[in-house]
């Protein structure tokens, strides 16, 4: 058995103490405020339903905006579920307004083109998924599509995932 040197023990505990005193001593809040700051997702506001908090720290001069997240991640078209039983949150994507898009949704063959351009530059902003907008792309218009790569391309920095217009408009 090794012997146990209970100077480096005892220092071990002192620091540990010392250190974690400091962490939540530095970490209180001074106020907590509601904000009415706006969120902007690519350009568009996030409508949230609650209101964003302000947090000042002791020891901090710069205020911390804390939002919903759940809103957030709604917006953008996640699924979210708390799981209580491990204190975690479980995010999924979900199929775009009740349609499965993996499975090539079945888009009404009434939709007018440009009904098929709003929901797919809708769901593209919101989420980037190229995925989620194919089903519509029989019904756009030329401009629908060349936005819809537009708004992809400007979300996907790397070139190799870029899309063309063009092997999207049926000629």
């Amino acid at each position: 058995m090794k012997k146990i040197h209970i100077k480096s023990l005892v220092l071990g505990l002192v620091i540990g103490i010392v250190g974690i005193t400091t962490v939540f001593s530095t970490s209180e809040i001074k106020s907590a405020t509601f904000s009415d700051s706006k969120v902007y997702f690519y350009g568009n506001e996030i409508p949230l339903k609650n209101s964003l908090v302000l947090i000042e720290k002791e020891g901090n001069s710069d205020a911390q905006l804390y939002m919903p997240m759940k809103e957030l991640l709604e917006y953008m078209q996640f699924n979210v579920q708390w799981n209580s039983s491990d204190s975690s949150v479980n995010l999924t994507m979900n199929a775009y307004n009740g349609y499965d898009n993996s499975n090539n949704a079945n888009i009404p063959l009434d939709i007018e083109t440009t009904d098929a351009d709003k929901k797919a530059l809708d769901i593209i902003q919101r989420t980037g998924n190229w995925g989620y907008i194919e089903p519509y792309l029989p019904y756009m218009s030329s401009d629908g599509i060349k936005k819809s790569v537009e708004i992809y391309n400007s979300k996907h920095m790397n070139p190799s995932e870029h899309k063309k217009a063009s092997d999207y408009i049926n000629a």
